[in-house]
């Protein structure tokens, strides 16, 4: 039988051993790739199912308050019974337990398989676009010495490549870290054609976030990277993709913040590093978003940490 307590306490001994996180790590980036494969190379995950899928935001290290949020949400029980979990990216930088949360997400990864969904976040950089603070390095430094360090964040690095960008839900939801690929909205109709985002979207994947003061979209000025979009954008959106919410994270804020009508959802899932007091995720039943009480359900599926 799953039990957290069994995964923790596998994920204390794999962090104090060199050796046995680098195989963990490169378990993962094989499963990554298999998985890259068999979506030909497409930077999205398309997904169609009526079944209770955990989102869970920015983590940035906060490995203990991870730890609530699948209890509390009884993360076994979703994946034994053919649901999903779903990270959206930023899994490292800033907290203290960097490493315990990478060798979690990846016995959750390696074991779950496709049930468990890495979105990539712009703390999983790409070497041109690397964010402030980049701490981990120096975590990796800390924990193993300077030449294992060095070795793991090059295996890291691949790993980063590997995870996907977008999760598309014909019909219900579009999930991803920052904003929409506004570049591809402007270009193409069909959905699929939106979301098959490439190296050149993943600034505006990354690093974009919404606002209330903006009608389209203009330079995200405030991070010097990706886009504000403005309401106009998100209705786009989700008209081509005949989707109903936005899911995302990148934004701190109180475990959760809506946007644009309550079509865009922000959650955040570190607690406490920038004085907010809780940590948020969303538990659904996805097939509650087929029908006119989306915002209802959204609010309901909402949980605080």
């Amino acid at each position: 039988m799953y039990k957290l307590s069994n995964y923790a306490s596998r994920v204390e001994l794999i962090t104090k051993s060199y050796q046995d996180f680098k195989t963990l790590i490169e378990s993962l980036l094989n499963e990554l790739l298999f998985e890259l494969n068999l979506r030909d190379g497409k930077k999205h995950v398309k997904l169609n199912c009526n079944c209770d899928v955990l989102f869970i935001g920015d983590v940035h290290g906060d490995y203990y308050t991870l730890l609530a949020i699948l209890e509390k949400a009884n993360a076994f029980k979703i994946l034994r019974n053919r649901g999903y979990i779903v990270f959206l990216g930023d899994y490292i930088d800033r907290g203290d337990e960097q490493i315990k949360t990478l060798a979690l997400l990846a016995l959750l990864k390696t074991e779950w398989r496709d049930r468990v969904i890495l979105l990539r976040g712009n703390h999983e950089p790409p070497p041109h676009l690397i964010p402030s603070p980049h701490d981990f390095p120096l975590k990796l430094i800390e924990s193993f010495g300077s030449s294992n360090a060095k070795e793991l964040y090059s295996i890291l690095q691949k790993v980063f490549e590997a995870l996907p960008l977008i999760l598309y839900m014909p019909k219900k939801l579009i999930a991803l870290h920052g904003g929409p690929p506004v570049t591809r909205l402007l270009k193409h109709d069909n959905p699929e054609d939106i979301v098959n985002v490439s190296e050149e979207d993943y600034e505006e994947v990354l690093w974009s976030d919404p606002s209330e003061d903006v009608e389209n979209y203009e330079f995200n000025y405030i991070r010097g990277a990706g886009l504000l979009w403005g309401f106009k954008v998100t209705e786009e959106l989700l008209r081509k993709t005949s989707t109903k919410i936005i899911i995302r994270g990148h934004e701190p804020c109180d475990g959760y913040k809506f946007n644009h009508e309550e079509k865009v959802l922000t959650l955040f899932s570190m607690k406490g590093y920038y004085g907010n007091q809780y940590a948020g995720a969303l538990l659904i039943n996805t097939e509650k978003l087929l029908d006119n009480n989306v915002e209802r359900h959204i609010k309901e599926g909402i949980m605080l940490i």
